[in-house]
């Protein structure tokens, strides 16, 4: 039992020491604090400075030139020799005038060309689809009946009478030969040498009569010239004949005679026909056939497509050809300004040439550097004001177009390009190449309160200001922003303007001297500092 005592008495001990450390130290922190206070206080017993709205915290401005929001490239659909350029840099065309002309002959004839291929291809669909004429029926079915008669000759063999004189000419030419061979008899060359000189006789007969009428000036076409011809021609044939057999037979005409043998022999051979003869005439019959049933039935589904197809093709070919006769002529897009013209005439220009750059001088743009401690103050479709720097008696509007998503860094500086399209409204004067600051306010940001930095006090955690309001001092707790030199950004919600804070700024101790030119960071000085 006495041992527990001594514990709780010993707990006791223990904890009254520590109670008492912690009292001294707490004693000790708020007189240090109350003595810090008090020498700021009569450190800045006369010096206090107004507060000001941070208005300008919640601004982002930074420079740039203006420039155009866009251009179009107008380019050259076909190729061929430039006749026609009729604008010239800064000309104002409107949509469908004319910018460039090219030579169209070339462009003219495929089209007559596409033309004349298109009515050729309609008239063959015409044709094939029109019903057969009578008379083309008639004309298939006689050419049909005569090929079947031709294979059923053939199929027959030949006739009795054909035969007969084939062997007969074989013959007739076989005994040829053997007279040619054993030469004349006597008899033959006085029967010859008669006819010689009875044709004499007729020659001489018709020259006599001939030379009684040479003065005529038609003697060419009358019947004693005609009979002098044929007397001339009778003559030397019975004087070739009696010569040629009191000749011997020469190498000439006994390979004359063998020909005629073996031309008869061939005749012969052919009255038998072959297989070659009998397919031919069975592929001429089937021929017909095909002929015959294209006329009466029509043309076939396949046959009908083929033709259809072919007059679609003629008709892209035409309406490609007219394309390309409507691009000879380029003309403008839209509206707006020439800015530059890259081609001149008698050039020789190819399809896919930029000949000409168009561009809306009312539509421009402003691109800014915002450094990326800014970047998330800026968003797409805020509200801008811009100042050119040619033009300082005037404002203009604008609102962010772009915010490119990749930076730039230049001196260790990151920056992300920021693009302003100005209102079209009144842009006067304004031109690309300018430049020009925008000035984007964030709608979004709390509005704060701008303090001494010296003013700020720090215990705890806690951040205080010392307010003086009507001849009182009190403690204002604040939250802590941006600081830039002697001025901090606060938030709180017991500040209200016109307070004084204790503390003091250098930067006003000349203002008299800079005539109010001064400007600090957050803009220039307000009024009522002592």
């Amino acid at each position: 039992m006495k041992r527990k005592n001594v514990w709780t008495a010993f707990v006791l001990i223990v904890v009254m020491a520590g109670a008492g450390f912690y009292f001294r130290n707490s004693l000790a922190t708020l007189i240090g604090r109350q003595t810090t206070v008090r020498a700021q206080t009569t450190d800045q017993a006369d010096s206090t400075v107004t507060i000001r709205p941070a208005t300008d915290s919640a601004q982002v401005s930074a420079a740039g030139n203006i420039a155009l929001a866009s251009q179009q490239a107008v380019v050259l659909q076909a190729e061929g020799i430039i006749t026609q350029v009729p604008v010239k840099a800064g000309d104002e065309v409107a949509s469908g005038d004319l910018l460039v002309s090219l030579d169209a002959t070339d462009l003219e004839r495929a089209v007559q060309q596409a033309e004349l291929d298109l009515a050729v291809k309609q008239a063959d669909l015409d044709t094939l689809v029109q019903p057969a004429a009578p008379a083309d029926i008639a004309s298939a079915q006689a050419s049909l009946s005569s090929a079947q008669e031709a294979l059923t000759e053939l199929q027959a063999g030949p006739k009795a009478a054909e035969l007969a004189a084939a062997e007969a000419a074989l013959t007739a030419a076989q005994a040829s030969y053997q007279t040619l061979m054993a030469g004349k008899t006597e008899a033959e060359l006085t029967q010859l040498a008669a006819e010689m000189h009875k044709a004499y006789v007729t020659l001489e007969q018709a020259q006599e009569a001939y030379n009684k009428i040479a003065f005529q000036s038609n003697i060419g076409s009358t019947q004693q010239a005609m009979d002098l011809q044929n007397a001339t021609i009778d003559y030397d044939t019975a004087k070739a004949a009696y010569e040629q057999a009191t000749a011997p037979p020469t190498q000439a005409d006994i390979q004359a005679a063998l020909k005629t043998i073996k031309d008869a022999q061939s005749q012969l051979e052919a009255l038998q026909p072959t297989k070659a003869d009998l397919a031919a005439a069975q592929a001429q019959v089937a021929s017909a056939e095909a002929t015959l049933a294209n006329l009466t039935d029509g043309p076939t589904p396949t046959e009908r497509r083929a033709a259809e197809i072919a007059v679609k093709q003629a008709q892209l070919t035409l309406d490609e050809a007219k394309a390309n006769l409507a691009q000879a002529n380029l003309l403008a897009p839209s509206t707006g300004t020439v800015i530059t013209v890259g081609v001149e005439v008698g050039q020789q220009a190819t399809a896919g040439l930029n000949a000409i750059t168009l561009a809306d001088l009312t539509a421009l743009e402003l691109t800014i550097n915002v450094a990326e401690v800014d970047i998330p103050k800026v968003q797409v479709g805020q509200p801008a004001q811009i100042t050119v720097d040619a033009l300082p008696d005037r404002t203009f509007s604008g609102v962010v177009s772009r915010i490119t998503p990749s930076s730039t860094s230049e001196g260790g500086v990151v920056n992300y390009p920021v693009t302003v399209r100005l209102h079209n409204l009144d842009l006067a004067g304004v031109r690309p190449g300018m430049t020009a600051v925008a000035t984007l306010a964030n709608e979004g940001a709390k509005p704060g309160w701008l303090v001494p930095t010296n003013a700020l006090q720090e215990f705890e955690g806690e951040t205080t200001v010392t307010v003086v309001r009507n001849g009182q001092r009190s403690q204002v707790k604040v939250t802590k922003g941006t600081s830039q030199g002697e001025w901090t950004e606060v938030q709180s919600a017991d500040l209200r303007a016109g307070d004084q804070v204790v503390g003091k700024v250098s930067s006003f101790l000349d203002q008299q001297n800079n005539q109010g030119g001064f400007r600090g960071p957050f803009g220039p000085p307000p009024p009522g500092n002592r």
